[in-house]
């Protein structure tokens, strides 16, 4: 004869006898929660009522601060972004071309060469001459 399982849904200290289906719908729902709290701290979400704490006194502004972030840098790196359009924004049709099928649309030399019906080599000349004058709009900028 199979023995009777009880089942137990502990409340702070106190231990609860409940019956099966209330034990597995409690523990699923539990699951479900820790799941879902795994889920946000992977992609980093939080709630309010996290930032809420009599622990300590610190302003929300310093609860929501991400340490891992570097502000000045990402400011910095925007900046260098709108230093480098507006450079490329200085360059003639052509070069820029250039500069767009083999940076941003990572085409190679060879592939360019034959789109352009020129050789490789030529190819490798106007792109170093171009890059010779972006570093020059782009120190430029840095003295501002």
């Amino acid at each position: 004869m199979k023995e009777k399982k009880n089942y137990y849904i502990f409340l702070g200290d106190l231990k609860v006898d409940v019956s099966e289906e209330v034990y597995k719908g409690y523990w699923q729902e539990t699951n479900r929660e820790n799941y879902l709290k795994r889920l946000d701290k992977e992609n980093r979400l939080g709630y309010f009522s996290e930032f809420v704490s009599d622990e300590v006194a610190r302003s929300m502004e310093e609860r929501l601060i991400d340490k891992a972030v570097d502000l000045e840098k990402l400011v910095e790196v925007k900046m260098q972004i709108e230093a480098l359009n507006r450079a490329l924004d200085n360059l003639s049709p052509d070069e820029r071309e250039i500069i767009q099928a083999l940076f941003y649309e990572e085409i190679t030399q060879r592939d360019l060469a034959k789109k352009l019906n020129i050789s490789q080599g030529a190819v490798f000349r106007r792109k170093e001459k171009i890059l010779k004058k972006l570093k020059v709009l782009l120190e430029d900028w840095k003295e501002k």
